[in-house]
């Protein structure tokens, strides 16, 4: 299997698994960042840079699953790009757009992501840097 085919199917199943916080869940999605996580995140309606390590990632993904439980929300991530950078590593971007169907509202956003496989063969993500857009 090549990384590409190896990497869309991780982006895809986060993206299920992104749905899943309408379920309380984010266990699973928690293992797929590696140790090393730094992330950034952008949201004009308060216009600041959020800063994430892999503990702080991982507790807000669990304050959104708390946050979303029974819920109508749909996340979709679409146009997905993959570019290798080693055997190990590869770029990845993506379309993000996110609904909470019951306060229809709508959120797009892009994202920038950097996967590395592991030393116990697992792909997770070390990087990434999301830009949203105003709520619609």
């Amino acid at each position: 299997m090549t990384i590409e085919q190896e990497l869309s199917k991780n982006v895809f199943k986060m993206m299920d698994l992104h749905n899943k916080f309408s379920e309380g869940l984010y266990e699973e999605m928690n293992s797929l960042y590696s140790n090393d996580f730094q992330g950034r995140l952008y949201m004009p309606w308060v216009d600041e840079v959020r800063h994430f390590n892999a503990e702080n990632i991982k507790e807000g993904n669990k304050s959104a699953a708390e946050y979303y439980k029974g819920k109508n929300i749909q996340f979709a991530f679409t146009g997905l790009k993959i570019v290798p950078q080693s055997t190990n590593q590869a770029t990845v971007s993506y379309e993000v757009v996110h609904q909470n169907k019951e306060q229809v509202v709508m959120v797009r956003g892009l994202a920038l992501e950097v996967w590395r496989k592991e030393s116990d063969g697992q792909w997770r993500i070390i990087r990434w840097y999301e830009e949203k857009g105003m709520r619609t």
